[in-house]
């Protein structure tokens, strides 16, 4: 994983971690559920894959499990995630945060993960997607928010090709809140 920009900051999320999401308004799908992500070694190489795996229980029962990988293209600035079917979201570090801004279906997702000490945090804004006029304010309304804080249980074997974790989970939380998946 990357260093800080200030090298002092733990960017290492290779582990299994756990928590539990909360999501707003009172109500949305997903709140309350705990979430186990498992994070992989980072894609070092051009062309390079790992999986992200994120599962997502509600009362001991399994609701949601999302294997889907993080992909290293062409130089370090060049990242996606792909669900296997053909869809691809692009990603990129913004200071010491991972975000991934996409449109689907008349909504505007902007996910965030960043670790914060020993936490790793994700927040997933779904928004509406109007159009922009030129030279006006167009005004946005926000459908939901949805927060993850979680703790490493475990850590990877470094030598282990996978990369699971939780941004994608923020991804498979929006298709499962309006039900339907991703295709090319």
């Amino acid at each position: 994983w990357p260093m800080s920009a200030s090298g002092t900051v733990q960017t290492n999320w290779t582990g299994t971690w756990h928590g539990t999401l909360q999501a707003y308004p009172e109500g949305e799908i997903g709140a309350g559920w705990n979430t186990t992500l498992e994070i992989g070694p980072y894609p070092m190489f051009d062309g390079s894959c790992t999986m992200w795996r994120g599962i997502f229980k509600e009362n001991g029962t399994i609701k949601l499990t999302k294997d889907n990988r993080f992909c290293r293209g062409h130089g370090p600035d060049d990242l996606y995630f792909d669900n296997g079917g053909g869809g691809k979201i692009a990603v990129q570090w913004i200071h010491n945060v991972l975000v991934s801004p996409f449109k689907y279906n008349g909504v505007f997702v902007v996910a965030s993960m960043r670790m914060r000490e020993d936490i790793l945090e994700e927040e997933i804004l779904i928004t509406g997607d109007n159009p922009a006029v030129q030279n006006v304010t167009v005004s946005i309304r926000a459908h939901s928010i949805h927060i993850k804080t979680m703790r490493r249980m475990s850590m990877s074997n470094s030598g282990e090709k996978s990369f699971r974790s939780p941004f994608l989970v923020i991804y498979a939380l929006f298709f499962l809140r309006f039900g339907f998946l991703l295709h090319a």
